[in-house]
């Protein structure tokens, strides 16, 4: 490890202070590592003013209340839709997919990590279930985009747990549009 000083302004270092004191974070030093490690997974040198970009992909910061307005402008079968279309394109335009079977359940966890890490939600799959905590996007979207990169049909299981949901695998679905 290399050391060096940075200078801060008094707001922020009473912050840094108030998280340390409550044990939020481990000490000030640990902040400032974690804080630029996430500066460069998400590629924030190359951000412009308006305009946030992680690798090739665009950042939009919506409150969630503006993006479920968009989804409640539609029916369940148009999201459903929507996340299949959404599905088709990426696995057209994503080229690290193209060659890979998802069909085979060992290669799941390389679409629930990219959409965890981009933060679609907490995605994991144990065996034939995919469980889902704090989904930006409706059940049905996720379904609709799941069954399409997976060629399964899920089912979801409702649970009296607030943003969970559980899909479970049916059956395998056949080449067919939808």
């Amino acid at each position: 490890m290399r050391e060096f000083n940075a200078e801060i302004d008094e707001d922020l270092y009473n912050y840094l202070d108030f998280l340390e004191r409550t044990r939020f974070i481990k000490n000030k030093n640990d902040a400032l590592h974690k804080a630029l490690l996430l500066f460069k997974k998400l590629s924030m040198h190359d951000w412009l003013p308006d305009i946030y970009r992680i690798g090739e992909n665009r950042v939009i910061i919506m409150d969630r209340g503006m993006l479920l307005d968009l989804f409640e402008s539609l029916s369940e079968v148009e999201i459903y839709r929507a996340g299949s279309t959404t599905a088709l394109k990426r696995k057209v335009l994503k080229p690290e997919f193209r060659d890979i079977n998802l069909t085979h359940k060992g290669n799941w966890p390389l679409v629930l990590n990219e959409l965890q890490n981009l933060g679609w939600g907490n995605f994991e799959r144990i065996e034939d279930e995919i469980k889902i905590e704090s989904a930006a996007v409706p059940s049905a979207y996720l379904r609709g985009y799941l069954e399409t990169m997976f060629k399964v049909h899920l089912e979801e299981h409702h649970t009296n747990i607030d943003d969970l949901v559980i899909f479970r695998v049916t059956s395998q679905k056949r080449d067919t549009w939808l």
